[in-house]
């Protein structure tokens, strides 16, 4: 979905108030966000009531009632603070009702978290034709909020593919007309950056009659995939829209599988006419190194493919460094230079659990291929 913000949330004296928005659209715990004081308590009330609590987009697709009892406290306690101040101060009883609502409903504050609407905002890079900095794109997806829920950690998005898809956005011309495989899509974050780029790069486009690219998403948990699937057809989603997007369970270990020629792997890749493989997170177990290595020299054999690029959190330095020395063994690597922060184009929660870690991006090509 596209939005625009008017120029003084957008880039005023400050961004506070859209920063707020951010942060309570992904979650950030309110003790972790910072109340627009630089602004009038009509200014921030108006902006809390219809931006916030009416918006069209959150009202749909809401963060968890837990999260929300503990946000309306919050910002509560703050404009009732910047009400004494003002003579005209006076706190619409749509945001009491909605904190009142929720205090009378049954939320465990106690128990783990439950899963949650995330919705995160970006800008299109210059390289698509934008430069409107009020107009933001959003990826709204249903995650858990647990670090690993039913056996595996694919159901919420992780820091290295905000990394990749920082990476991908300012760099788009490397996906914007190519079809793109993903392995291990987890929630679909990536996957739907990934076709609204396609889509603003088509819909730029002199002609719009030329079919979008494919989108092919992966992964080896048959959970995880729906969940993707369910997340990418949301109808805010741009991807929604996207008529090429497939869901396809693919397991790495049968790329280890003789004959090569014969595997399902490499049956999956002959039909794909894959242009770029990307992953983020997916080296997190020296286990998955060779069967990942395997598929990444099968897919890169293919005279379509042009580049894999991976993100990857330094977790374990050995694990990374045993994938390393693995992977140059068959392909040229190169690391990719990034400048990521938190508030490049995500606004995210820097105490979570990768908060400290570092992300490294990495190209690879076969040897005396071309870039």
């Amino acid at each position: 979905m596209s939005m625009t913000f008017t120029n003084d949330v957008c880039y005023g004296n400050n961004n506070e108030l859209l920063t707020l928005l951010k942060g309570y659209s992904a979650l950030i715990p309110p003790l972790h966000l910072k109340f627009p004081v630089h602004y009038s308590f009509i200014e921030v009330h108006t902006f809390l009531l219809h931006q916030v609590l009416l918006g069209p987009l959150l009202e749909q697709y809401p963060p968890s009632g837990r999260y929300q009892q503990s946000f309306w406290k919050w910002a509560i306690e703050h404009l009732e603070r910047m009400n004494k101040d003002e003579e005209d101060g006076e706190i619409d009883t749509r945001i009491y009702d909605r904190y009142l609502s929720l205090m009378s409903s049954s939320i465990d504050p106690t128990g783990p978290p439950p899963d949650s609407y995330m919705t995160y905002y970006w800008r299109p890079s210059s390289s698509l034709g934008f430069t409107d900095r009020s107009s933001h794109e959003t990826i709204t997806l249903l995650e858990s909020r647990t670090t690993i829920e039913s056996g595996t950690t694919g159901l919420r998005t992780w820091c290295a593919s905000f990394v990749l898809a920082s990476h991908l956005i300012a760099n788009a011309e490397t996906i914007r007309d190519k079809t793109v495989l993903e392995l291990g899509c987890g929630s679909g974050f990536l996957g739907i950056i990934v076709a609204t780029i396609q889509q603003k790069f088509n819909e730029r486009r002199e002609s719009q009659c030329q079919p979008l690219p494919a989108v092919l998403l992966t992964d080896v948990n048959v959970g995880v995939l729906s969940r993707c699937r369910d997340n990418v057809q949301l109808r805010c989603n741009r991807s929604s829209n996207h008529p090429n997007i497939t869901f396809s369970t693919l397991d790495w270990l049968d790329a280890l599988s003789p004959p090569c020629s014969e595997n399902t792997v490499t049956a999956f890749l002959s039909k794909a006419s894959v242009g770029v493989v990307i992953g983020a997170d997916i080296v997190f177990d020296p286990i998955l190194v060779p069967p990942l290595v395997a598929t990444l020299r099968l897919a890169l054999s293919f005279e379509s493919t042009r580049m894999v690029v991976v993100a990857l959190t330094v977790r374990n330095e050995q694990t990374l460094a045993h994938f390393v020395t693995e992977a140059v063994k068959e392909l040229c690597m190169e690391e990719v230079p990034h400048a990521f922060t938190s508030t490049t184009y995500f606004d995210l929660d820097t105490t979570g659990v990768d908060a400290g870690l570092d992300v490294k991006i990495f190209k690879f090509t076969l040897y005396n291929s071309a870039p």
